[in-house]
C-alpha cells in the first residue's frame, strides 16, 4: 500500500453510515499538479470513515484540504472488459479553513473598524501630526 499526502477540494459529498452508526463520506475530490504543458487539474472519487468523514462534513463542499491516505484500484468486471476504478481512501483530512468561495470574495469587501478603533487611529494620526517638525529628525 502506497501512501500518498494531496492537497485537495471536494467537490461534493455524499453521505452514508455503517451498522455500528460510523459516518461515511465518499464524492468526487479535486487536485492540480504540474504537468508537461504546465498546470492539470483532475478529479479523483474519495471515501472516507469515522473521523476524517466528521471533518469533511464539517467542512462542506468546495472546501480545500490536506488528505492522507491511499489510493484503492476496484476492478469492475464486464462481459469481455476489466475496468480498473482508482478510489483515494482518506484516512485523515486537515481543513485549510477556507472555501473556495471565501477565496473569490477575498478583499472583495473590506470590513470597517468598530467606533472606538477608529477613535483611538484618529487621535494617534493627530498626534503624529502635531509632533512633527519641519525639520527632518537626522
Amino acid at each position: 500500500m502506497i501512501e500518498t499526502n494531496l492537497t485537495l477540494t471536494i467537490e461534493n459529498i455524499n453521505e452514508t453510515h455503517d451498522r455500528e452508526g460510523s459516518l461515511i463520506c465518499h464524492g468526487v475530490a479535486s487536485f492540480s499538479y504540474r504537468g508537461k504543458d504546465g498546470m492539470v487539474v483532475d478529479e479523483i472519487p474519495y471515501r472516507a470513515k469515522g473521523t476524517p468523514a466528521v471533518d469533511i462534513k464539517g467542512s462542506g463542499e468546495n472546501c480545500q484540504g490536506i488528505a492522507n491516505g491511499y489510493i484503492d484500484l476496484q476492478i469492475n468486471e464486464q462481459e469481455n472488459y476489466k475496468e480498473k476504478v482508482a478510489t483515494l481512501v482518506i484516512r485523515g483530512f486537515i481543513p485549510t479553513g477556507k472555501t473556495l468561495q471565501e477565496l473569490a470574495h477575498f478583499g472583495a469587501t473590506q470590513e470597517k473598524s468598530p467606533d472606538f478603533a477608529q477613535d483611538l487611529e484618529e487621535n494617534i494620526s493627530s498626534e503624529n501630526n502635531n509632533n512633527l517638525g519641519d525639520e527632518p529628525p537626522f
